[in-house]
């Protein structure tokens, strides 16, 4: 078994910290003393509420509405035809959309074989 050799131990104990004390100086004391009667005298002072006045907007009145006349309005059978020849459009639309990008895929599908 393995014995520790005697040299390698040392001959003095090892040091250990001490704490510090608190050692306030009496020019410390006062220094401390002299703020905190300046903080209490600004808090024993009187308050004073500060209140900020806004400017004085204009006031606006609203423009009265009327109510549009019934001579302009369209019809229902009108209104009817209207809807259907714009859903006919859309359709028109979405025909020649999906042709040109069936068109489009043909034409790059030609450079991946």
């Amino acid at each position: 078994m393995p014995v520790k050799s005697t040299a390698s131990t040392p001959t003095t104990p090892r040091k250990r910290r001490t704490r510090k004390t608190n050692t306030r100086t009496a020019k410390a004391v006062a220094k401390t003393d002299k703020v905190i009667k300046e903080i209490q005298a600004v808090l024993d002072a009187p308050k004073v509420k500060v209140t900020k006045v806004k400017p004085v907007s204009k006031i606006r009145t609203l423009k009265t509405v009327k109510r549009p006349s019934t001579a302009r309005l369209i019809s229902a059978s009108r209104y009817w035809s209207d809807i259907k020849t714009r859903w006919g459009i859309h359709n028109y639309e979405i025909t020649m959309l999906v042709s040109d990008l069936t068109k489009g895929l043909k034409y790059v599908r030609q450079f991946t074989k």
